[in-house]
């Protein structure tokens, strides 16, 4: 090109003459304006909405850290916007808010020390959980399909073990759960995962309800369909050579997620059961064990 096509005939100094804008963008250039300092809460705003959408490169992978790496972003989102009061609001199982997320970290620190995840150095509460939970977050996404069949402790009052794919649906499922005691306890509105990571938290619960189950076994299944977001249908064996299904419960899909964290009493939730009613009463019951408090 030349510059009499450029510049419609003219040369660069005679165009700036003539054109206001281009003799204001030049000002500007040689004359900037004052640095403007951003918010201090810019950066981990970025970083939680980058984290929140960016997905591990394996499909296997990112099927168990995608949900729990949303959930994070959620409780990192909440954690920020408390206040310094809302932080020892009453919580009924840990005592504060702060006694909480204290927990929580403890809980997600049996994962990430398997994952090698080192140890954070002083900060606040918030920064040492947010960054310990993005850190093995990291680990997760850059590994293979091959360490997620590796056994690990779950959380929990009752041991278990369980394929390190189960342990980070449990960590999205706890996460979660106390997100929502936050929101309760700061007079928030509770909010439910996305319906595809609700029907894998119910699937991680009902998987672990035989071992819930008192009493003696039962040489039988039984069948549980979830309705509503998330839901599904679910054929429990009870035994490892069950004869028939001796029971079919359905409920609320969220409910029963909110019943396994054992934040639904199970005597009041509601349920509809064909066949064995004591069998079903029992169920009910045993899912009511198997959050993470």
């Amino acid at each position: 090109m030349t510059d009499s096509y450029l510049y419609n005939g003219q040369s660069p100094d005679e165009h700036v003459a003539s054109c206001p804008d281009c003799r204001a963008a030049i000002a500007l250039l040689d004359q900037p304006g004052p640095a403007v300092t951003p918010p201090p809460t810019l950066r981990e705003a970025v970083l939680s909405k980058a984290r929140r959408r960016r997905s591990p490169a394996l499909t296997a992978v990112a099927s168990v850290a995608a949900p729990y790496a949303e959930q994070v972003a959620l409780m990192d989102d909440l954690l920020a916007d408390l206040s310094a009061d809302q932080w020892d609001a009453p919580v009924a199982k840990h005592g504060t808010v702060r006694g909480l997320v204290e927990h929580l970290a403890d809980n997600d620190g049996a994962i990430a020390r398997f994952m090698g995840v080192p140890v954070a150095g002083e900060t606040t509460l918030h920064r040492r959980w947010r960054g310990q939970a993005g850190h093995l977050l990291e680990r997760v996404s850059s590994s293979n399909e091959v360490l997620l069949g590796v056994e690990v402790a779950l959380a929990g009052a009752r041991p278990a073990r369980a394929p390190l794919r189960q342990a980070l649906v449990q960590r999205t499922f706890e996460t979660w759960t106390h997100a929502d005691d936050i929101r309760a306890a700061t007079d928030r509105s509770r909010a439910a995962p996305r319906d595809e990571h609700v029907h894998m938290i119910a699937g991680f619960g009902l998987a672990l309800l035989p071992r819930a189950l008192k009493g003696p076994r039962r040489n039988v299944s039984a069948t549980v369909v979830l309705t509503g977001l998330g839901g599904g249908t679910w054929t429990i064996p009870l035994s490892p050579v069950p004869d028939h299904v001796a029971v079919l419960i359905s409920a609320d899909a969220v409910g029963f997620c909110r019943l396994m964290a054992n934040r639904w009493p199970p005597d009041a939730f509601p349920y509809a059961a064909e066949g064995d009613s004591a069998l079903a009463r029992d169920l009910i019951q045993a899912a009511a064990t198997l959050g993470c408090d």
